[in-house]
């Protein structure tokens, strides 16, 4: 039976004001199990490469320049596509 892929979601919101942009969004291409290389890429984007997080924390949150960064972790199909 093949892993299960996860979609990683990351929505940036921010202040236009401070920012000089309203945030944008991405969707990553399907990783291969939540662990290691969906919450891998997670710590990333959180700016904490080495600590440990569980899929049951999600989605997390972090204060980014003006504004707000949340991160969500999506199943996805077999063949990759974002099942919601």
């Amino acid at each position: 039976m093949p892993s299960p892929l996860y979609i990683v979601e990351v929505d940036d919101r921010c202040a236009e004001q401070l920012a000089g942009h309203t945030g944008c969004t991405y969707a990553s291409p399907p990783q291969p199990q939540p662990q290691p290389q969906a919450l891998a890429l997670v710590r990333v984007l959180l700016s904490c490469p080495q600590h440990h997080l569980e899929i049951s924390q999600a989605p997390w949150r972090i204060a980014i320049a003006g504004g707000q960064r949340t991160i969500r972790l999506h199943p996805a199909s077999p063949t990759g596509q974002l099942s919601l």
